[in-house]
């Protein structure tokens, strides 16, 4: 997350040196589309000052939350596939002359990624409209879709398309994200088998999790490396038996 934020501030400040050129081989024309870079270049480049603070602004307000839930790598797909996605999204567009042929800059597509992604998992929280209203993302969403679908056609020189692909695209990146990932390992139904299992007969030291010690370390190594990457309260209760469970296996070796 903070990468993604000092990217765009090197960005902008690069600006000054030659706007032209970061513009030309950066933005996103649609003549210039077979440039596959651009779908990504554009999300990183803003020429003016209030733009980029209120893009880094609303991505730091957003982010911060969604970012501690999905992880580093998680949520720099999200920013970087939304911002793709967008771009995309906004080509069909171009091509029924709609959007004329202005480039596109700034993070806002993948911006309404994150956003999307925010209300998803927080849909009760409450946030400040406008910095003024409280409202519930989970409606205040939707009126920012209402408000780019109003404002699509009036020639603000706003990419209004491009905020409804990145929020399509966020909405679709967590619902594949949030998809019930198949277990492995170790899961309450495993835990359940074994101790009607063993009701009788308790198992012996190292049973209930069966398997080679290769197979136990690389589970043990799976979760440390996830609490490295989104800290502990990221772990589910079956990873958290898991690590009580070794550490007692290792003191009873000791």
């Amino acid at each position: 997350m903070q990468a993604i934020m000092l990217i765009n501030a090197v960005v902008f400040l690069l600006s000054f040196a030659n706007p032209g050129s970061l513009l030309w081989y950066g933005a996103f024309f649609p003549s210039l589309s077979h440039e596959l870079w651009r779908f990504v270049s554009y999300a990183f480049i803003h020429v003016n000052f209030m733009h980029v603070l209120f893009n880094m602004l609303m991505f730091w307000m957003f982010a911060t939350d969604v970012c501690k839930t999905l992880g580093e790598r998680s949520f720099t797909a999200l920013y970087l596939i939304s911002a793709v996605f967008a771009g995309v999204f906004s080509l069909f567009f171009y091509s029924i002359g709609i959007m004329g042929p202005h480039p596109i800059i700034g993070a806002s597509g993948a911006l309404f990624g994150v956003m999307a992604a925010y209300a998803f998992l927080f849909p009760e929280r409450t946030i400040l409209m406008f910095f003024i209203i409280p409202m519930k993302i989970k409606y205040a969403i939707w009126i920012f879709i209402a408000i780019d679908l109003f404002m699509a056609n009036s020639g603000d020189n706003i990419a209004h398309y491009t905020h409804l692909g990145g929020v399509l695209s966020g909405f679709l990146f967590m619902l594949a994200w949030s998809r019930p990932k198949q277990e492995k390992t170790y899961s309450k139904e495993f835990f359940k088998e074994k101790a009607q299992r063993y009701e009788q007969k308790p198992p012996l030291e190292g049973e209930l999790y069966a398997g080679s010690l290769n197979a136990k370390e690389e589970k043990l190594n799976e979760i440390l490396e996830k609490i490295n990457r989104s800290g502990l309260q990221s772990l589910s209760q079956e990873e958290r038996n898991y690590l009580q469970w070794f550490g007692q296996q290792n003191k009873r070796r000791s």
